[in-house]
């Protein structure tokens, strides 16, 4: 895959601000390329950049091309990559907060299609159903019409059961879903708010830069 060059124009010092700030995000300054991360992550073959470009765009402040990237909704939250960073970032505690942050932006990835799917699956039974995944996620993917000798096979030898394991009490479960809820609202917010700020800044002269630079 080809991809585009970056220039100096495409960088927001806003959006990597706002990053840093996050929970997820706090060490990505002192990143060291070390490509652990990349090396450690069982599906970065799928992605458009591994973890470790990821954090290296969000230093320079690359929004567009992290929030547009296929990266945040393929990773699988293993953790591998967290657990094993020398400097203490959390790339799986990352892709989640650029989730809302992509979705308020309204950028669509086909990727965030299981996602959500599977979040809902989830959300409404509190265990994982592969019969329901599938079923709900084929509606919403027409292509997936190509696995069904696949799903045929394995439903004749037993492997795709179509009963459905509940939770006998999914309030505990319905909490943690809306404390997350808020968390999104929050992150979306503050990144309207940052891009808000960006846009009504007044732009400073050249004059008016050379003279900072002076004072300092």
């Amino acid at each position: 895959m080809q991809k585009e060059n970056i220039v100096p124009e495409s960088r927001d010092n806003a959006f990597r601000d706002l990053i840093i700030k996050t929970p997820g995000g706090r060490n990505i300054p002192t990143c060291m390329q070390c490509g652990i991360c990349a090396g450690s992550c069982p599906v970065n073959h799928e992605m458009d950049y591994t973890p470790r470009e990821l954090v290296r765009m969000i230093q320079l402040g690359l929004k567009k091309e992290v929030l547009s990237s296929n990266t945040i909704w393929i990773c699988t939250t293993c953790f591998s990559c967290s657990v094993r960073c020398p400097r203490g970032i959390y790339p799986t505690e990352l892709m989640e907060t650029l989730k809302p942050i992509a979705m308020s932006e309204g950028i669509r990835n086909r990727n965030a299609k299981f996602d959500n799917v599977f979040a809902d699956v989830i959300k409404k039974n509190g265990r994982a159903s592969e019969f329901l995944l599938i079923s709900k996620y084929s509606i919403s993917e027409p292509g997936m019409i190509k696995q069904a000798p696949f799903g045929l096979a394995l439903f004749s030898k037993g492997k795709l059961p179509l009963s459905i394991d509940k939770m006998e009490d999914v309030r505990e479960l319905d909490a943690i879903f809306k404390l997350g809820e808020k968390s999104v609202d929050k992150e979306a917010k503050e990144s309207t708010v940052a891009k808000e700020s960006k846009e009504t800044a007044p732009e400073r002269s050249p004059k008016e830069n050379e003279g900072q630079e002076a004072e300092k």
